[in-house]
């Protein structure tokens, strides 16, 4: 399986974008986007053969304003979305651990070796 985390980093890496674990503002000042793995499971054939891996992952968009929050989201989305990605969920809320306007976005896609299908 492709390891996810990394090729969704490589395809953000002309935006502000790192692990879920490495943020923390000290460190990485605002704008960033982080990404964390949320799940996914393995459809088997009738046999029990697994022959499709589901792959769900976690993208927090971070910017001071609104406006630079939505201008970066919307960048992350076109770059997720040609990779093979689909959001399938999205929320905006002020974070106040963060002092930061907050976009969490859920992507969903499909693996079957290298191969990513939405």
């Amino acid at each position: 399986m492709i390891d996810m985390k990394s090729a969704m980093l490589l395809s953000l890496s002309h935006l502000p974008a790192c692990t879920a674990a490495a943020f923390a503002r000290e460190e990485m000042p605002l704008p960033v986007i982080t990404i964390a793995d949320a799940g996914g499971g393995v459809h088997a054939q009738a046999d029990g053969t697994g022959y499709l891996e589901e792959y769900i992952a976690d993208v927090d968009v971070y910017a001071p304003s609104r406006e630079s929050l939505e201008s970066l989201s919307i960048q992350a989305d076109q770059a997720l979305s040609q990779m093979g990605l689909r959001r399938i969920a999205q929320q905006d809320f002020y974070d106040e651990i963060a002092y930061a306007w907050r976009k969490h976005l859920r992507y969903r896609c499909l693996l079957q070796g290298e191969i990513i299908y939405q």
